[in-house]
């Protein structure tokens, strides 16, 4: 017979709901799992510096030919010229035709997508524990499957597949790119654009975790990243289009999971109450 000295209980819960059974092993089983919990700070600081690490480094080992990206490259501007929206172009010279707003758009590139994504994490970490580690993993969701497309499908981004087309981030040396596309740097990973798929998962994350109105200007991120990596010169449009298809399968079964558990003490990610959070 299961006791209650023996069951863990959800603290805080108003009824003190007890765990027994076949949900007390599920418990038990799941919290050996690090990625279906929330970690303590420090553990999820360093899974997070350490998958940025290997996939950059993952990415670089995936160097394609050339030859190859190009032509893929060249059919992504067949396609948009088919569909009439072919602007990449006009978007990069516009950008480059002041220099403070070249400049801008290159640190936006460099920068945002890194610091912005883990401020997000960080909030959610600290304020949304009930939602943090179900979005974690969708992150992650959403990350792994760009590197098998950058392997089987190398594409050159704009700046490298038509002439006439300014890479922002070379020509004004954002934090020393004029030095780094050799090593470990892919120059062909312009399909599809995680700098949008990460954009739309912080606004979809913002989304969720904020209750105010205003929660849905967090979709005016993605848009702006939208523009700034065509107007690096870095993706085309269709890019984006698939960043965002990347990222809405995971995205949605989150926020299907988190609208179920709307008002439940029941974990979003586990099913079960919320154990003591680590600090």
């Amino acid at each position: 017979m299961t006791t209650q000295a023996d069951c863990p209980t959800a603290e805080g819960h108003p009824a003190g709901r007890i765990v027994t059974g076949d949900a007390a092993r599920r418990f038990r089983v799941l919290a050996r799992v690090p990625l279906s919990r929330r970690l303590p700070w420090y553990f999820e600081t360093l899974i997070a510096v350490a998958f940025y690490w290997l996939y950059n480094l993952v990415q670089a080992a995936t160097q394609s030919d050339a030859d190859e990206a190009v032509l893929h490259g060249m059919d992504l501007v067949r396609l948009e010229k088919h569909l009439h929206v072919w602007a990449e172009p006009d978007v990069n010279h516009w950008v480059t035709r002041t220099h403070w707003f070249a400049l801008v758009d290159g640190y936006w590139y460099a920068l945002a997508h890194v610091f912005v994504t883990a401020c997000v994490l960080g909030y959610l970490w600290w304020r949304q524990p009930r939602i943090e580690v179900a979005l974690r993993n969708a992150l992650i969701a959403i990350s792994l499957p760009a590197l098998l497309v950058y392997w089987l499908y190398p594409v050159a981004p704009p700046r490298l597949t038509v002439r006439g087309m300014t890479d922002t981030l070379v020509s004004n040396n954002i934090l020393g790119a004029a030095h780094l596309h050799h090593g470990l740097v892919n120059l062909y990973a312009a399909m599809p654009s995680l700098h949008v798929a990460w954009a739309c998962w912080c606004a979809a994350a913002l989304t969720l975790a904020l209750n105010h109105r205003a929660r849905y200007l967090a979709w005016l991120y993605p848009l702006a990243m939208t523009f700034v990596v065509v107007g690096t010169a870095n993706h085309y449009f269709v890019d984006a289009v698939a960043g965002l298809m990347l990222a809405a399968v995971p995205l949605l079964v989150v926020t299907a999971r988190t609208r179920r558990s709307a008002g439940s003490p029941a974990s979003s990610t586990t099913g079960l109450p919320i154990p003591t959070q680590p600090r």
